[in-house]
């Protein structure tokens, strides 16, 4: 697993945050890709819980989520998966 940072001026939208993905780990595209924003939900105590980044509207719920919390830190678990292709062979 890779921990990658990157700094952004203004709030980037999911598109955004998609494409960098798909830039940084070299994905092709027909791999699969899925974000999950990490949410602090404990009170008092740090305790987190991953949840699925699939439209803009879960985007700007996890957006406005971190700006409430504690700690405003705002990170996306990033996991990608090659799609093999498969050819056929003639004989």
């Amino acid at each position: 697993m890779k921990d990658v940072t990157r700094m952004f001026e203004v709030a980037p939208c999911l598109h955004e945050i998609v494409e960098c993905a798909r830039s940084h780990f070299s994905c092709g595209v027909d791999d699969e890709i899925s974000l999950k924003g990490r949410v602090d939900c404990g009170r008092g105590r740090a305790a987190y819980a991953l949840v699925d980044l699939k439209t803009d509207v879960e985007w700007d719920q996890l957006k406005r989520l971190v700006e409430q919390a504690s700690v405003p830190y705002l990170d996306v678990v990033v996991t990608s998966r090659k799609t093999v292709v498969e050819r056929e062979v003639e004989s």
